[in-house]
């Protein structure tokens, strides 16, 4: 009796799938399977719709266009309503394709059009959406304007009615809402800058309130978009870690002498006798008489470049190593050895710390300020002419900093960076034809790179190979003999200046959420700050 039963339920599940293959009406999709028909249960339609897919998958033949829609509308989410006209059989297979595809291959390719209406789609003939649209425009000529404020949170006036311009209608007006405002505190002169002088010109300040005039369907459209585009800007947090690694190493070594009683201590050759003769009183007088000099220390090497700059680089050394050693018997001679090394380090640090908008600029500088002089003609005299000195502008000398941020992809960060360190070391005097300094330029060294990264949110990038690697040898003796090996060292007088500089940026770029800055990372920064007290 039970094979009776199974044998005759699978009777009529084969016929019942026969009856589905005959009426052409079969659907496939994506996840679950969907019938056609489900308009007949609730049930199904809740579920179906609360199930969101980017992509779905339609395989019909000469199935209903309206069940079809009813498909996609299920599968995607939306509102469509299609118009009476819209009737006939769609043969279709579309796999694993984004719906608002699926829906203009079934609409187009069958002769229909769809317009949006908020957040419902529309499908209807071609020609009648196109009346439709042109009814609407017609109808909104005879409509009276009103008068709408839009008060903004986070966007700026100015910019939001640049974006609304292109929704308002011809009789459409936009107005932003200007307030004057007092402006701060503007500092003295150079020579007193204590001094403040209140600003009492107005200034206009930025806007948050709009007024527009329309009719109300576009102002409903201005409010639906000023909604979705005011929000919340995105802040960003960048960090940077600046290392500079600074060696300079002068080594000098050389050797001096002379004949007589002044030997090398003077530029003067002074002459000692070589060989003496009996004269008709009985004494011995000179015959002859010679006098030799190596002088490579009365004059300052041109690779000489020591850091203190009180370092003397000729005779007489106040620094280094210098042995003298004078004969004053006999054959006059003196001989002079100097030996200088000077062997610098030096490790700049800086991890400033900075927090930005989304696409603002953020600029960091860790340096001084150098003015820049310029001279005016203030009288003339018999004795020339008198220039008066002030002030021209500051120059940003040291370590600085430019990004501009921007987030793209969610957890990726485009940055524009620009790094620079700069140094000054002397000045350019500009002179007239008396020889009179008219104004003062600085010499600046700088080292500095841009560059646009993408980089992923939290992690850290490394600008590197900002080098500088400056090698300067001099000498200074007698041809031939300061170039035999080892006695070569006594008839020359040898300086070497090797400078290297390196330079490393760690860029850290984070995004920042409302309310993220925790009390652990303010506790570490004031310990940052208190550290060096200690």
């Amino acid at each position: 009796m039970k094979k009776i039963k199974g044998t005759r339920g699978m009777f009529f599940c084969f016929m019942f799938l026969c009856f589905l293959f005959l009426s052409g009406n079969v659907g496939v999709y994506a996840d679950n399977a969907l019938n056609p028909n489900i308009e007949n249960n609730p049930a199904e339609m809740q579920n179906a719709a609360a199930e969101e897919s980017p992509n779905i998958t339609l395989d019909f033949k000469d199935a209903d266009i309206r069940n079809v829609l009813r498909v996609i509308s299920l599968k995607s989410g939306v509102n469509i309503v299609p118009g009476p006209e819209v009737t006939g059989l769609v043969t279709i297979r579309l796999e694993n394709v984004p719906w608002h595809e699926a829906l203009d291959a079934v609409v187009k390719t069958y002769g229909f059009g769809y317009v949006k209406k908020g957040s419902i789609i529309i499908i209807g003939p071609l020609e009648k959406l196109a009346e439709q649209q042109k009814l609407e425009a017609e109808f909104s000529q005879t409509q009276t304007t009103e008068t709408r404020v839009f008060r903004l949170k986070y966007l700026d006036a100015k910019d939001v009615a640049n974006t609304l311009n292109s929704i308002k209608s011809e009789r459409g007006k936009i107005t932003v809402l200007e307030t004057t405002g007092q402006a701060g505190w503007e500092f003295g002169t150079v020579d007193d800058q204590s001094k403040r002088e209140r600003i009492r010109g107005g200034q206009i300040s930025r806007s948050k309130v709009l007024l527009v005039t329309d009719v109300r369907p576009v102002l409903d459209e201005m409010e639906k978009v000023v909604n979705d585009i005011d929000i919340l800007p995105e802040q960003i947090l960048i960090e940077a870690r600046i290392v500079e690694v600074n060696r300079d190493e002068l080594t000098d070594i050389g050797f001096d002498w002379g004949t007589g009683s002044s030997g090398a201590e003077s530029s003067t050759i002074s002459l000692v006798d070589a060989s003496k003769r009996v004269g008709a009183d009985g004494t011995r007088e000179p015959n002859s008489q010679f006098g030799g000099q190596l002088l490579s220390s009365e004059t300052a090497s041109s690779v000489f470049g020591p850091k203190q700059s009180t370092i003397s680089s000729s005779e007489p050394f106040n620094t280094g190593f210098e042995i003298l050693y004078k004969k004053l018997t006999g054959t006059q001679f003196e001989v002079v050895l100097h030996a200088l090394e000077e062997n610098i380090h030096a490790n700049t640090l800086s991890a400033p710390r900075i927090l930005t908008l989304n696409n603002q600029e953020a600029a960091i500088l860790v340096g001084t300020k150098f003015p820049f002089l310029k001279a005016e003609q203030s009288t003339t005299t018999s004795g020339g002419v008198i220039y008066n000195y002030s002030l021209d502008t500051y120059r940003d000398i040291g370590i600085q900093l430019n990004v501009v941020p921007q987030i793209s992809g969610g957890d990726y960060i485009n940055l524009i960076v620009h790094p620079a360190v700069t140094s000054f070391t002397d000045t350019v005097k500009a002179q007239d034809s008396n020889g009179t300094t008219l104004a003062e330029y600085p010499i600046i060294i700088t080292r500095e790179a841009d560059t646009q990264i993408l980089m992923k949110n939290g992690e850290t990038i490394v600008i590197g190979g900002l080098l500088k690697d400056v090698k300067k040898e001099g000498r200074q003796g007698v041809p031939f003999l300061g170039k035999i090996p080892l006695l070569g060292w006594l008839f020359q007088r040898k300086t070497t200046d090797t400078e290297k500089i390196d330079l490393l940026v760690f860029i850290t770029a984070k995004i920042v959420e409302p309310g993220q800055t925790s009390s652990e990372e303010l506790t570490q920064l004031s310990e940052r700050v208190e550290r060096p007290l200690k």
